[in-house]
């Protein structure tokens, strides 16, 4: 296990680990812990970022016997996640993958998920609020992170999926709930478009849209995920083929995103330590 081994295991474990900090994360946000939205788009930007450059990196010592690139290389992409992930995607072409799991999804959903998430990467929307109160011109054409993954990504999700029995039952918990509290409570929020939320009803309401979706869309991210984990499984295979003792079973660390649809949407706290 020389420098360069540990090196890329290092580096393997920090961004599997991300996306499973990412996702968890994810899965706790709504329009009354706003913050988490942001957390999520941290880790989940660097996560695919630094999968997708350990990517890069390896596929090329492969195909140069066992030499990286230089770093100059590798920093050509800066933050850019659309391109790199796209770049990945052709990497698997020529490596013959040809499963749909095994390829970069690209419905409008996914697209929403990159295109947001590389907006932030890249410095684009990450210190928004900042930038929109010290009048940074550079925001004048530019959605704020939480709205525009709201309307790239939640909506297109509750469009596909929330079906009329779903919407009936929300409508009527939300009924309910304004019942038991309206008269009582006092509620002031505002949702990740924007709008006010000031009663219990059309904050119950919300709420319930957004529990909803938040399967989904932890289904869909971790889509992207399982990708990535094919593809270091490909690696792996490669790299043991062509006896590199520098490339580590780099689908130790992305194991856990090779799971069905189903599991995705089902598990909430993830993890690479813990299976």
């Amino acid at each position: 296990m020389n420098p360069t081994w540990q090196a890329l295991a290092r580096e393997a474990g920090t961004a599997a680990e991300h996306l499973a900090i990412g996702v968890t994360v994810l899965g706790k946000s709504n329009y009354a812990q706003n913050a988490n939205y942001i957390q999520a788009f941290f880790v989940l930007s660097i996560g695919l970022e630094r999968t997708a450059k350990l990517a890069l990196v390896v596929d090329y010592a492969l195909k140069n016997d066992g030499h990286f690139p230089l770093n100059a290389e590798v920093r050509k992409y800066g933050h850019n996640l659309q391109q790199l992930l796209i770049q990945l995607d052709k990497i698997a072409e020529q490596r013959g993958l040809t499963k749909a799991e095994d390829r970069l999804p690209q419905s409008a959903i996914h697209n929403g998920i990159i295109e947001v998430l590389s907006d932030f990467a890249s410095n684009i929307t990450r210190y928004y609020n900042l930038d929109l109160i010290t009048g940074d011109a550079k925001l004048k054409d530019v959605q704020e992170p939480i709205k525009a993954w709201f309307e790239k990504v939640t909506l297109p999700i509750l469009a596909i999926h929330y079906k009329s029995q779903y919407r009936a039952k929300v409508e009527a918990n939300a009924r309910v709930v304004d019942e038991l509290l309206g008269e009582y409570a006092k509620v002031l929020y505002h949702s990740e478009q924007g709008t006010t939320l000031d009663t219990v009803y059309d904050a119950s309401l919300h709420t319930g849209i957004t529990d909803f979706a938040q399967p989904y869309t932890r289904m869909y991210v971790l889509q992207i995920a399982r990708f990535l984990a094919s593809l270091m499984t490909e690696f792996t295979y490669a790299a043991y083929d062509a006896k590199m003792p520098d490339i580590p079973h780099l689908s130790d660390f992305f194991r856990i995103f090779n799971n069905p649809d189903e599991y995705f949407k089902k598990r909430k706290t993830w993890s690479i330590y813990r299976m």
